[in-house]
């Protein structure tokens, strides 16, 4: 691959044997060189391609961002693979930003408090363990112990970066689910239990809910004999649903279909009645 242009010692834009314009990062792999020369893919660490209109401003970031830096969050994205997170490439921009910034924070005694730590724990258990197992390999790397706050705001980066989030807002969609379960907590009376099957599914639903919504994807229709069946046989569930609809509207504006309120009953019955018959 050919050198386009040198961005530090350790980090450059190349042109792959395609043609196609990529970034590549690896310890010393620019040192010395200019445009034009050749980089062998064995002094290549990773390799990503960004769009057009990012690619400005992320090679400045690179740029400044120690090649340390760049080695944990690779760890940390290989983590975060590992459990089955498919994420955008611009992930090792954007959390090694961060990462330099927490690191430099902490060294100087800086906190800064994450107001949405418990949710994104409970909401994103996945992204949130590898926030945890990030906070150990920073400490291995530069015997800099972050604040737990900070494997909160990790998580966040990757639930943002996950592909099947594309063009919505991770603190959005928590807000969001946030207010849906409460109001089926305080409808119930039930504090549900965070370590069920039936929670999780819930927890998805309502993920995946929010960016329909956020996206104004709404569900495809539902047969008007089985949405009857539903809202006669499970009643008190379907108020709720219907609560959290009017919720939706009065303060977000989201017209909510009569499908997604019917998937959101079956749901929530699936939820509470289950816990309430163990």
């Amino acid at each position: 691959m050919k050198i386009q242009k040198v961005l530090n010692n350790n980090v450059a834009i190349v042109l792959n044997g395609l043609g196609r314009e990529q970034i590549v990062t690896g310890r010393g792999l620019a040192f010395g060189k200019r445009p034009g020369d050749e980089i062998t893919e064995a002094a290549v660490s990773q390799t990503f391609t960004l769009q057009p209109s990012t690619t400005a401003e992320f090679t400045q970031l690179l740029a400044e961002i120690p090649y340390s830096c760049l080695q944990v969050t690779g760890q940390i994205i290989e983590r975060a693979k590992h459990v089955g997170l498919s994420l955008n490439p611009t992930i090792l921009v954007t959390l090694a930003d961060h990462l330099h910034t927490a690191v430099q924070r902490t060294q100087a005694g800086e906190t800064v408090t994450n107001i949405m730590l418990w949710d994104t724990q409970r909401f994103y258990p996945r992204e949130f363990a590898v926030g945890e197992a990030a906070l150990a390999l920073v400490k291995a790397k530069y015997d800099v112990a972050l604040p737990p706050d900070e494997a909160g705001f990790i998580a966040f980066h990757l639930v943002n970066a996950e592909t099947t989030n594309a063009g919505t807002d991770a603190a959005k969609i928590t807000q969001l689910m946030q207010e849906m379960l409460s109001i089926v907590r305080y409808y119930f009376h039930f504090e549900p239990d965070s370590t069920t099957s039936d929670y999780s599914r819930f927890i998805t639903h309502l993920k995946f809910f929010a960016q329909r919504l956020l996206r104004n994807e709404p569900m495809a229709t539902v047969d008007e004999e089985l949405l009857q069946l539903i809202l006669a046989r499970y009643q008190a569930p379907a108020a709720c649903a219907k609560r959290i609809s009017d919720f939706l509207k009065s303060r977000h504006g989201y017209a909510v279909t009569a499908a997604e309120c019917a998937y959101l009953t079956l749901h929530i019955e699936r939820l509470v009645y289950r816990a309430q018959a163990q």
